[in-house]
């Protein structure tokens, strides 16, 4: 047996050794990297506990709060309570509590300790009113609900917030689970509130005071511009009316009045009315601007406007459809247009338009309260009591604000009808003057006629205008004074075509009543100024002071179509009798011929007319 070769037995421990050193560090590294992974997790769940007091009042536990996003809805409790889910819960995003709008679940978890010697009695508050679920978890309790589609019945306490009492013993740490989950996509704020029983009871009943104030106020808001719009009959106040209403309606929803007094159990239109309330009133305050402004003057302004109607219309659209989410933001969108509302205001009131002042200072304290509304609808500023009612605080100014200038808008208007009247009254006078003095010259005149009409017994008995004599007596005065005051004066004959047939066909008394409501419609048409006579039995003529040749010719054309146009109707069998008549015009020289002259060629351009195929109007050469 040989000597054995420690040398190499040696090297081969010494690689041995280094083998095990090898694997003893690899294991030593991954122990480290488990332990400093386990570390880095514990840090990242490292969840300081608030502190109960018994002065708590509104405690906000933002900075403690942890919450887990449960995209597709289907956590339980007992996964978010284990892992792997358990660890993912993480702190709330720069400590902001609004999501925005989102169609998922949100779990939020929140440790609490007593630190004083006794017991505590206090409420953990979800104050965002329109979440459809919320549901309060703690070991060793009973679960609670709450939510819009939950009667009150069924809450633990009736309030319009979600509310969860609890009792925490003497030197005690609990944990409480909270589940806000939506039907459809909505607003997703996660604010959690630490109450004492009478804090919160004093903070209820302060804030259905401003509620009620505010509500006070759009209610005398209502009723005031609503009797001044029924009396003035102006359409401004009946869009301001209807618009302070929605906005009422608004508030009631996002403040769970409406849900608690309203429309409780109707978990459709819990759903719907923060959609259905926002674009309408949306809308309504868009038309009371169009109307107020009077938008028209400019159709690019105006177009805009109508599409703004229009997205309110998508947005209501959309909801209908199921899109809820989209919806949302629709009418958010919306919201920030309005916003730029004021220049509108100060466009009209460039233009001259001073009562367009109330409404740009009125619109532009709204137009900041919508965007702190859509900055805090959509998680850019917090969720608070300023940011919650700086929207029906701005309504109510605005509204106050409005009102002030749909009086100065009243005002506008009775300046401008005393500015009309005015004009109309000065060129009354100036027609009363020149009447006076064409009446002081022709009463003479007219008594005399009057004396001979008694006598010669002027009109003719069937119709009731000039005979013949009156019409040629009368004729002759009008020359006399066109001659002396250098006037126009002309003449037109008219002769019923056909008007044999009438009587031949339907006998005299058919014809007869034919005859007047030839006349009548005649009379309908000439000027009282003009003299109209029956020159025989179904010829008549008008005499046209102060009237040219081509003016003659016009009113006869118009005679000529509405007797075209008339129909007779006799009782005896409903008989329709339709009848023409063919005219004659000429201008009378008042120089060198008389009336008769001048209705001897009138009458010449009558045949021709007749000639010429009935139903015309020639005029004498």
């Amino acid at each position: 047996m040989g000597t054995p070769d420690f040398s190499s037995i040696n090297s081969r421990r010494e690689i041995s050794s280094r083998r095990c050193a090898g694997l003893f560090f690899e294991y030593l590294g991954q122990i480290a990297v488990l332990l400093l992974l386990l570390l880095a997790s514990a840090l990242c769940q490292a969840q300081s506990p608030v502190n109960l007091s018994p002065s708590m009042a509104g405690l906000s536990t933002r900075m403690h709060v942890l919450y887990l996003e449960d995209a597709n809805r289907t956590y339980t409790l007992a996964q978010v309570q284990s892992e792997p889910l358990a660890s993912r819960f993480a702190p709330l995003p720069k400590g902001k509590s609004n999501f925005g709008i989102v169609g998922a679940d949100y779990w939020l978890r929140i440790d609490l300790k007593n630190s004083s010697e006794d017991a505590l009695s206090w409420f953990l508050e979800v104050p965002h009113t329109n979440w459809d679920f919320v549901t309060f978890y703690m070991d060793g309790a009973a679960p609670q609900v709450g939510g819009d589609h939950v009667p009150f019945s069924e809450r633990a306490i009736a309030a319009e917030s979600n509310l969860y009492p609890v009792n925490t013993p003497a030197g005690a740490v609990q944990r409480i689970w909270v589940k806000l989950s939506y039907a459809l996509p909505g607003k997703a704020e996660t604010q959690l509130l630490l109450w004492t029983p009478d804090a919160f009871f004093q903070h209820y009943a302060k804030r259905y005071f401003v509620i009620g104030t505010f509500i006070g106020i759009g209610l005398l808001l209502v009723f005031s511009n609503f009797l001044i719009g029924y009396s003035t009959r102006l359409p401004e106040y009946k869009w301001y009316t209807l618009y302070i209403m929605a906005a009422m309606m608004v508030l009631l929803t996002n403040t769970g009045l409406g849900y608690r007094y309203l429309w409780q159990g109707y978990h459709w239109f819990a759903d719907f009315a923060p959609v259905l309330f926002g674009v309408l009133t949306l809308v309504l305050a868009t038309q009371f601007t169009r109307c107020f402004l009077n938008t028209r003057e400019s159709l690019v302004i105006d177009r805009l406007l109508q599409a703004l109607l229009l997205l309110g219309g998508v947005s209501v659209f959309c909801y209908l459809l199921g899109g809820r989410e989209y919806a949302l933001k629709l009418a958010l969108l919306y919201a920030l247009f309005t916003v730029l509302f004021p220049l509108l205001g100060i466009w009209q009131y460039k233009k001259g338009r001073g009562d367009a002042r109330f409404y740009v200072l009125g619109w532009s304290i709204w137009s900041l309260a919508v965007f702190i509304a859509v900055m805090r609808n959509i998680g850019f500023i917090p969720a608070d009591f300023v940011t919650n009612f700086s929207p029906p605080l701005g309504l109510c100014i605005e509204g106050v604000l409005l009102s002030l200038a749909l009086a100065d808008r009243i005002n506008y208007l009775t300046q401008e009808k005393e500015t009309v009247e005015l004009q109309h009254i000065l060129h009354l006078q100036q027609e009363q003057m020149m009447l006076e003095r064409q009446v002081s010259e022709r009463t003479v005149e007219l008594e005399k006629a009057v004396k001979q009409a008694e006598l010669l017994a002027q009109t003719d008995s069937l119709t009731g205008v000039l005979n013949r004599r009156a019409f040629y007596d009368f004729s002759e005065r009008e020359v006399n004074r066109a001659r002396r005051f250098e006037t126009p004066l002309a003449v037109v004959m008219i002769d019923l075509d056909m008007f044999k047939r009438i009587n031949d066909s339907y006998g005299h008394a058919t014809g007869d009543k034919v005859l007047i409501a030839a006349i009548n419609t005649l009379q309908t048409i000439i000027r009282h100024v003009d003299l109209f006579g029956r020159i025989g039995g179904e010829e008549f003529a008008v005499l046209l002071p102060q009237a040219h040749l081509h003016e003659a010719t016009e009113l006869a054309e118009r005679l000529r179509v509405a007797l075209a146009e008339m129909e007779v109707k006799v009782k005896v069998d409903e008989l329709t009798i339709k009848v023409t008549a063919s005219f004659g015009v000429a201008a009378v020289d008042v120089e060198n011929e008389s009336v008769a002259d001048a209705m001897q060629r009138a009458d010449t351009a009558l045949y021709q007319a007749k000639s010429s195929g009935r139903n015309c109007v020639e005029q004498a050469g």
